[in-house]
């Protein structure tokens, strides 16, 4: 299982969670193994059977007021025993405060005290999140991931096919980039895939005969995205003349990633072929299909019902 070391949380989320390191700065190296969190209520209380002490420590209102509430000597033993444990690091949310004993022992054990202003519910949960895609099974593919009409949509194909060339012309039609050549994909769950840009390329673009261009910086704050879910993927071949093509779309094709299946188009390419209209007509139709609405599904049926109709009974 992957895993992330307390400074790296501070430094990718410490700006959006407001936290304020109080103690323990050198147990910034402390691995978090979990993707957990825990509330150590119980252990505070004296009771270690079932203390998840791998996990992030998280002291809300409850065991902060708990804490205070024990006489100084009382307090001092349940701390020292529970700092026994290794734990990776404590956060103290709702903007509370823990006495002095207790930042001396993390200093003097090596874990970090974090605070942040953020309420304990919605703090644990931006955590959370944030913990669930560090941790979640991850892949790189070779594409271009953008939101099209509300669809996470990923462009594939062969290098120089013209991806990135498509996807410029749809930032340019008001749609947003997630990352290029490039996607990180992560599968959150059973059903889900959520992609985004690595560090390094993030907002960027490789446009041949341009070079890297910064879209962010080009068309605003609006043209990007950090991630999205992929909800359908696009492969750009080059076109064959003699290879069959789909001509009314019945067939629905899947592509499996992660065990995850993504409606699949094939889309040929060749010159005077607009690509960017063709990609938005395909993540329109793919919305009416998640509507439950086929066009094709509905166009056969009826031109079956008008045959059947024409059709002399002989019985």
């Amino acid at each position: 299982m992957p895993g992330i070391n307390i400074g790296k949380l501070v430094e990718r989320t410490g700006k959006d969670l407001e936290l304020n390191i109080l103690a323990g700065v050198k147990g910034l190296d402390n691995l978090i193994e979990s993707p957990e969190l825990n509330r150590p209520g119980l252990a505070i209380a004296g009771f270690y059977e079932v203390f998840s002490h791998d996990r992030i420590q998280i002291l809300g209102i409850t065991e902060c007021s708990f804490l205070r509430n024990l006489e100084k000597e009382e307090r001092k033993n349940r701390l020292s025993r529970m700092f026994e444990f290794t734990i990776p690091c404590f956060i103290i949310t709702s903007g509370q405060k823990v006495g002095d004993e207790f930042l001396e022992i993390a200093e003097r054990k090596n874990v970090p005290v974090m605070q942040s202003p953020i309420p304990t519910s919605r703090f644990s949960g931006l955590l959370s999140y944030f913990l669930e895609m560090e941790f979640a099974p991850s892949c790189t593919i070779h594409g271009v991931l953008l939101d099209v009409y509300g669809l996470g949509v990923l462009l594939v194909g062969i290098s120089g096919v013209g991806k990135s060339e498509a996807a410029l012309e749809l930032v340019e039609r008001g749609h947003r980039l997630v990352a290029d050549d490039v996607v990180i994909l992560r599968r959150i769950s059973k059903n889900l895939l959520i992609g985004t840009a690595s560090e390094i390329l993030k907002h960027n673009m490789e446009i041949r005969g341009l070079g890297i261009i910064d879209v962010e910086k080009l068309y605003g704050v609006g043209s990007i995205r950090n991630e999205k879910k992929v909800s359908l993927l696009v492969h750009l071949e080059k076109w064959e003349l003699n290879k069959e093509y789909e001509r009314l779309g019945i067939e629905e094709l899947k592509r499996t990633i992660f065990d995850v299946e993504i409606p699949e188009y094939r889309i040929p390419v060749e010159p005077g072929r607009n690509l960017a209209i063709l990609i938005e007509v395909a993540a329109l139709q793919q919305r009416l299909i998640h509507q439950g609405y086929n066009p094709a599904v509905e166009f056969n049926k009826n031109l079956i019902d008008r045959i059947l109709k024409k059709t002399p009974d002989t019985g």
